[in-house]
């Protein structure tokens, strides 16, 4: 069996590292920095198509539901579309933009169709069209996501359980093709966020280097231990532990816990491409799995705009 690369020796990190080395020698701008959700840092999508119409991803006491939405069929008005659950790094990576937006817009509404191009050149993805292009299947996750519903699951009273309905957008309006069989064409032109969302957006927002997302942008895993890296390592007071079992949970995706070896290279992988991407994260591996230390903010907090933002709040 051939045995695999070295993790410096696999060409997509040795690109990886060239451009971690240039974003060390090129000065962070204000219009560098992106923001997200500090939930979103925590709760995480499916990495693949779950294929199901209710995913639920359970962390201790709590757990978040997404159940797939639907809107009329392009094909037939008179039926209803089920859409799927949003899965993979496009559905992360519209989120990073869409709430980036929403608080340098500091509004709730924000323009999608207008700013697509913009948006695709913005997240360095590559903008190729027709039916299997990346243009139409990143449409089709933008609109898994809007038509999406979230609910929070954690303790209730008297032993039972508290059900929070959580989706990030209230409304969403819909660009529709002219021709009925292009139903994969189908994308919001606009969403609204909703507004407890977007209250807490503006008031727990982390910001990031949009540079180095990009660097992940085809690696949801990477993606999610990038995004949870940089609000909560600056935040530690003392060296976190984290044992494989808590990795597994909070990073597994759904794997069967039979899979957990296989887990356990994976998310070595993925860690250190999201090393290179925050480069001023300070964590070392342990046979019990990774410890992580306070380390500086992924955005020096003179270029934070907004004395409402915190780099980790």
């Amino acid at each position: 069996m051939t045995e695999p690369l070295p993790l410096f020796t696999r060409p997509i990190n040795a690109k990886r590292i060239q451009k971690h080395f240039e974003r060390r020698e090129t000065p962070l701008d204000t219009s560098d920095i992106g923001y997200n959700y500090t939930v979103l840092c925590q709760c995480y999508m499916p990495y693949r198509d779950p294929h199901v119409s209710h995913w639920e991803r359970r962390n201790g006491k709590y757990s978040i539901v997404i159940s797939a939405g639907v809107i009329h069929d392009p094909k037939d008005p008179d039926s209803l579309l089920e859409l799927g659950i949003p899965f993979g790094p496009k559905p992360r990576l519209f989120l990073c933009y869409v709430n980036s937006l929403a608080v340098k817009r500091k509004s709730p509404i924000v323009p999608v169709a207008p700013n697509m191009s913009a948006m695709l050149r913005e997240l360095n993805l590559s903008r190729t069209g027709g039916p299997r292009g990346s243009i139409t299947s990143f449409k089709k996750q933008v609109m898994r996501l809007a038509a999406s519903h979230f609910v929070v699951i954690g303790p209730g009273p008297r032993g039972g359980e508290t059900y929070t309905k959580a989706p990030p957008i209230k409304e969403f309006n819909v660009w529709l093709p002219q021709q009925a069989d292009q139903k994969n064409n189908v994308w919001p032109s606009e969403v609204v966020l909703t507004s407890d969302y977007y209250a807490s957006l503006v008031d727990h927002a982390v910001p990031y280097d949009v540079n180095a997302l990009q660097s992940l942008q085809n690696n949801a895993r990477a993606l999610d231990i990038f995004l949870w890296a940089t609000q909560r390592l600056p935040r530690l007071t003392k060296p976190l532990l984290m044992k494989w079992d808590d990795l597994f949970v909070l990073f597994g995706g759904g794997m069967n816990k039979r899979h957990q070896r296989l887990f356990k290279q994976t998310f070595r992988d993925d860690c250190f491409a999201a090393r290179l991407a925050y480069g001023e994260a300070k964590m070392d591996e342990t046979p019990e799995g990774f410890l992580f230390y306070h380390s500086p903010s992924a955005v020096p907090r003179v270029l934070i705009p907004s004395p409402g933002l915190t780099a980790a709040k």
